[in-house]
């Protein structure tokens, strides 16, 4: 008679088929510090899941005397998973009697964010209208590619004010594009330790500016001059923008300076509209024949009426390129998040998105 099966031993079998193991415990395939990369390019991981074993979340790990009502919010809302309890414990019930390809599937997908990089490679990431999902994603890409790779990550809010950049990346007190301008405009870095002293590190080779404030931004000069370091030690740097292509100064200077724009709408009729207005306008626009343009479309509510997989294949088959990413609840929580607390779907949709916005932007020259 088979023995019944206690949920924490589900738990731990759902784990080890998906590849998520506890903070902590080593992945069988990783690639420890300052061992050879992959393929013989320096910065590039070994191919395996680059989320298997999630870093420990930014902030108070539990419930303490000093902790604030706002940390313990954003404690609990990092915890909750992208997937319900009875989901997850119906799949590692499943996977007792048959086989599942879904680690070596994303591994596969991952394959294309851990590709060797010649050059600095910029990604400007926009919306189309508030509430898209674009800082999410900005941070998705950063997340994924700083986990994938061996070499550095650089992540730049330039929202005009209120940006959660940092705060999703779990260094909520990253300083600000500007203040890092101001001084690498005067004296650029000599090193790559002159540059992570103006940002902020979230994890080993993530790093991180933060959160602007109204008036006193850097100007294009400025800006110049902080991207030229960021770009020079930092083969990927990944910008979060404001919301509206075209309208913001910083967003035109982050698009013409990019290799990619990546333009998040949401999976709704606007969106879509969005999408199709935004990819004719940058056709017609010689002045962006060097950056490219991939677009999101994404499912920012559980209930919402289209589905953003269904519509990313229609525009595709109208010759653009466009790529879904679906409602997660771990995602909606709006704080600092743990990939491996997302759903499987989620997971496998951000790594198709990080392997190909990065071989979009190998593609194309920029300005």
């Amino acid at each position: 008679m088979m023995q019944p099966i206690s949920r924490r031993d589900l738990i731990a079998r759902e784990q080890a088929a998906t590849g998520h193991l506890t903070a902590g415990q080593p992945h069988p395939d990783s690639v420890p510090p300052g061992a050879p990369s992959g393929a013989g390019h320096p910065g590039v991981a070994a191919a395996a899941d680059p989320w298997s074993s999630p870093a420990p979340a930014a902030g108070p790990a539990g419930a303490g005397p000093f902790e604030s009502d706002a940390e313990q919010r954003r404690r609990r809302l990092r915890s909750r998973p992208g997937e319900p309890w009875l989901v997850r414990t119906a799949r590692a019930a499943k996977g007792l009697v048959s086989s599942d390809d879904y680690p070596q599937r994303l591994v596969a997908a991952t394959a294309g964010a851990q590709a060797a990089v010649s050059t600095g490679r910029r990604i400007a990431v926009i919306g189309s209208r508030g509430g898209a999902g674009k800082t999410t994603t900005a941070a998705l890409l950063a997340s994924l590619y700083a986990a994938a790779r061996q070499d550095t990550i650089a992540a730049v809010d330039l929202a005009p004010a209120g940006g959660t950049l940092s705060l999703r990346l779990g260094v909520p007190d990253a300083p600000a594009i500007d203040e890092a301008a101001a001084v690498l405009q005067q004296v650029p870095a000599a090193s790559a330790e002159d540059l992570r002293r103006q940002l902020a590190a979230a994890g080993a080779n993530l790093w991180v500016a933060g959160e602007r404030e109204l008036g006193g931004h850097a100007g294009g000069a400025a800006l110049s001059a902080a991207g030229q370091s960021i770009s020079r030690y930092c083969p990927v740097a990944v910008y979060d923008c404001a919301t509206g292509p075209g309208e913001n100064p910083d967003t035109n200077w982050a698009i013409g300076a990019a290799q990619l724009a990546v333009l998040v709408a949401p999976a709704s009729v606007a969106g879509v509209q969005d999408v199709r207005r935004t990819a004719a306008a940058w056709a017609a626009t010689p002045e962006l024949a060097g950056t490219g343009l991939l677009a999101v479309l994404t499912q920012t509510d559980a209930d919402a009426p289209l589905d953003p997989m269904s519509e990313a294949k229609a525009l595709a088959r109208d010759g653009l390129t466009v790529l879904p990413l679906g409602y997660d609840r771990h995602l909606a929580s709006g704080v600092e998040f743990e990939p491996g607390l997302m759903s499987r779907a989620v997971r496998l949709q951000a790594a198709e998105l990080a392997s190909t916005a990065l071989a979009l932007a190998m593609e194309h020259t920029g300005r």
